[in-house]
């Protein structure tokens, strides 16, 4: 073999072995050449797009340069690439919260930082594709609004309408409408000629966000300002000035407002008979987060919010009512014609709320069925005309009521049961772990902790009652008829005058497993004679088991009363069917040692 022949087979070897380069047109922006998948139920595209269409995609625009970036475009929906979808066709702009989840790694789909492998035998540094996060939009369209909109333009962000009312007919299910700053004096009605929602696709109207957008009254007018009629709606954040208007200020009304929502809104100022209601048949409706103050009118009841008969399913959860001329919160039967006559409310939850300074009660039971009345804060009701002051009263023929972990001070009364009545006393009512202290004695209050005032079968399970100048519990004073089968277990009364205040109108009392303590004075009525605490049980038969001892709580004047280690309290309760932790339950509303 020459040596000509030798370089020649060398140099043929030396170029087969030689790295290839990837063509200068792909670069980092390179491009799938896959086509688009067509979007999926929720709107949401993979692979790559040059279009701007209703849902998120996960590929790259033509152009998008180098990596990919996630953020909303301006168009119908968001994009994770680096270009802005034009998209205005379709009138609005995905907005709220999105998911930053990542994606699975797209066939052919763009890397956002190039990663570089391992060189071997002197080949270029390759790229290779990494998971990209998608946006997945709250909303499948979103509706803007402006007072410098227009409703002939197409609700676009650049493009807002000028109206709710225009906004409401507009919007359908999964789709939502941004309210930006400022006053919409307006009255809306979500009746036929708005859609419903659905369950996995509901309608929300709400405030941009960092936005206060006010939907005003002011105009002397009494119709309500925004009336819900349709299902699967949410409102959120918004500020409902009624301005003095002797107007409801939200209302869900009829058997097709159901699964609706108000939220984080701000709802005052009325002077109607209620602030929201929900009436004639409307059912799982969610009053959360909202505070709901100052409606007041001096010759009849406003109410922060109304449950009304034969609605049920009802909500009320985190909310601040307040100052408001009659109840926090009312639910009423048909008792006077006050609503139609039919089947009572049914299946009320009201918990986590602060209510306070009303006119008249903090909540008002009436003839209502399956209510709970849950951890609630509840102060400063007093007497008046109209009303004990009553932190919570449960009255007329309300039915299977549970009244528990509630924390109730400078009441008039802190919990009353029975009194005025049509047809049945309150029947099958619980009050289950709630501290009562301090209740007020001023100007006409009674400054009573409990009292059953004419009710059946009465549970009063684990109670801590403090410092209430009118007595502990009072039981056997009804006003239309006898108290009876009333328990009285596991419960704290310290430092009231008297512990325990019991008239002749009672039968089927059963007190046991109590613990009692007063520093000085009398302690135990019985028909209004004054007794101590071995002529009580006496007398009575009652409180065998109970104990007369201190509950050394931990700070009783900054309201802990949690007991102390000397405590007559720890784990000389009776198990009545609860959770505990130490070898029997602590008497009282708070267990201790617990993980």
């Amino acid at each position: 073999m020459n040596r000509r022949f030798l370089f020649l087979l060398l140099a043929f070897a030396a170029a087969c072995n030689a790295p290839s380069e990837r063509s200068s047109s792909e670069g980092a922006g390179w491009v799938s050449s896959s086509p688009a998948r067509a979007p999926d139920s929720s709107g949401a595209t993979t692979g790559a797009s040059s279009g701007s269409g209703a849902g998120a995609t996960t590929g790259t625009s033509p152009g998008a340069g180098t990596g990919a970036t996630a953020s909303p475009g301006s168009g119908a929906g968001a994009t994770t690439d680096g270009a802005s979808p034009s998209g205005t066709a379709q009138g609005g702009q995905a907005a709220g919260s999105t998911s930053s989840a990542p994606s699975t790694p797209t066939a052919g789909g763009p890397s956002s930082t190039p990663a570089t492998s391992p060189s071997t035998s002197g080949s270029s540094p390759t790229t290779t594709p990494t998971t990209t996060p998608t946006t997945t939009p709250e909303f499948s369209r979103a509706y803007h609004v402006k007072p410098s909109g227009s409703d002939s333009n197409d609700g676009s962000e650049q493009s807002p309408l000028r109206t709710l009312a225009r906004a409401i007919q507009l919007v359908r299910p999964g789709e939502g409408i941004l309210v930006h700053a400022g006053t919409y004096a307006e009255r809306l009605d979500l009746t036929s000629n708005v859609h419903d929602g659905e369950a996995a696709r509901p309608i929300t109207l709400r405030a941009a966000p960092g936005e206060k957008a006010v939907l005003k009254g002011g105009t002397g007018s009494d119709r309500t300002l925004l009336l819900v009629t349709r299902a699967y709606w949410n409102f959120e954040n918004l500020d409902i000035d009624m301005a003095g208007d002797p107007a409801i200020a939200v209302m869900f009304q009829n058997a097709t407002a159901h699964h609706d929502a108000l939220r984080g809104c701000k709802v005052h100022g009325g002077t109607a008979g209620a602030g929201l209601t929900i009436s004639d048949f409307a059912s799982n409706v969610l009053i959360e987060n909202n505070e709901i103050h100052h409606f007041t009118n001096p010759y009849r009841d406003s109410h922060g919010v109304l449950a009304e008969t034969t609605s049920s399913h009802v909500v009320i959860r985190g909310n601040d009512i307040h100052h408001n001329s009659a109840d926090a919160v009312q639910c009423i039967g048909p008792e006077g014609g006050a609503t139609r006559a039919g089947t009572p409310f049914d299946d009320l939850l009201v918990e986590n709320n602060a209510l306070h300074e009303d006119g008249e009660n903090g909540v008002d039971v009436k003839t209502c069925t399956h209510v709970t009345l849950r951890n609630n804060r509840v102060w400063s009701h007093h007497a008046s005309d109209s009303s004990a002051g009553e932190g919570i009263v449960v009255h007329l023929s309300a039915r299977t009521v549970r009244v528990e972990g509630n924390r109730l001070w400078d009441n008039g009364r802190g919990i009353s049961v029975g009194g005025v009545r049509v047809g049945e006393p309150p029947t099958d009512i619980t009050l289950l772990r709630n501290r009562v202290w301090s209740s007020s004695n001023k100007n006409g209050d009674e400054g009573v902790a409990l009292r059953i005032n004419t009710a059946r079968q009465v549970r009063i399970l684990q109670n801590t009652l403090y410092g209430n100048p009118g007595g502990g519990l009072m039981v056997g004073y009804g006003d239309s008829g006898n108290s009876e089968q009333v328990t009285f277990e596991n419960n704290i009364v310290s430092e009231s005058s008297p512990l325990l205040h019991v008239g002749p109108a009672r039968s089927g009392l059963v007190f046991e497993h109590n613990l009692y303590f007063r520093s000085a004075g009398a302690a135990y009525a019985l028909n209004g004679v004054n007794r101590d605490f071995a002529a009580w049980k006496v007398a009575t038969g009652l409180d065998g088991s109970s104990l007369e001892r201190s509950p050394d709580f931990a700070d009783a004047a900054n309201a802990d009363f949690t007991p102390g280690p000397a405590s007559g309290a720890r784990d000389a309760g009776m198990d009545l069917g609860l959770a505990y932790c130490g070898r029997a339950p602590e008497i009282g509303a708070l267990e201790v040692g617990c993980p």
